[in-house]
């Protein structure tokens, strides 16, 4: 499959792309060049012109676009930084690459799309909540990808992020909700997976490190995704 990875030069794309390269032919659409040894094609994600030229003769887009992390919750520069990559960007690209002919997305979402994912009972599937930016701006776009869905008729698979993190740091990692966080071979595996979902609608997974399901349930992701945490800490 030809997998168009937008913002693939990113802390997530740095753990997906070199996995979904292994498996798909895969082009990065970027500010900066991704690592290893795949198509490039410099442009912002909020840019048409970019992203129409990035988007042709693709299958499928993952949009990796992050914003900024420097001085976190700073002030309204990064309030407007984080609304036009996750909320501006994943409209501009989803529209695009959809009348490019693209059929199929795969959306990094977080579970900080709720209010506090960790009191919440998820077998419930309860509604998105948050009102903080960046969980809002989550929020918001996930509904940009259900929308591009039902408009397009688009498969689009968000997943919820936990704390994703390079493997080295995950097995380092003793800081909050440690049994939450992510390894990033198990978040390379989900898109990996979400990729294999091509049937038209908007769905959301839990992706999550917690093994035994005591907090956060990862079981809608293994039953439509064959998805499931498999990183263990020694």
């Amino acid at each position: 499959m030809r997998v168009l990875v937008a913002g693939g030069a990113g802390d997530v794309g740095r753990m997906v792309v070199p996995v979904l390269a292994r498996h798909h032919q895969v082009r990065v659409l970027d500010l900066r060049p991704p690592e290893g040894e795949v198509e490039f094609i410099e442009g912002s994600v909020t840019d048409q012109a970019a992203v129409e030229k990035a988007a042709r003769d693709q299958d499928a887009v993952v949009y990796l676009a992050m914003g900024r992390k420097t001085g976190w919750r700073d002030g309204p520069a990064w309030v407007a930084s984080h609304f036009a990559v996750n909320v501006t960007g994943p409209h501009v690209t989803l529209e695009t690459c959809a009348r490019a002919g693209v059929r199929q997305a795969v959306y990094a979402s977080s579970m900080s799309v709720f209010a506090d994912y960790t009191t919440r009972d998820y077998t419930a599937d309860p509604a998105p909540d948050a009102t903080d930016a960046y969980g809002l701006t989550k929020r918001l776009g996930e509904q940009v990808c259900e929308a591009a869905s039902r408009e397009h008729g688009l498969a689009v698979t968000a997943l919820r992020l936990v704390g994703p993190m390079p493997d080295e740091e995950w097995h380092a990692y003793r800081g909050e909700r440690r049994e939450l966080v992510t390894a990033g071979s198990d978040v390379a595996a989900a898109f990996l997976a979400a990729l294999a979902r091509t049937e038209p609608g908007f769905a959301a997974y839990t992706i999550t490190g917690d093994h035994d399901r005591l907090t956060l349930d990862w079981t809608p992701a293994f039953t439509a995704l064959g998805w499931r945490p498999r990183a263990r800490r020694s």
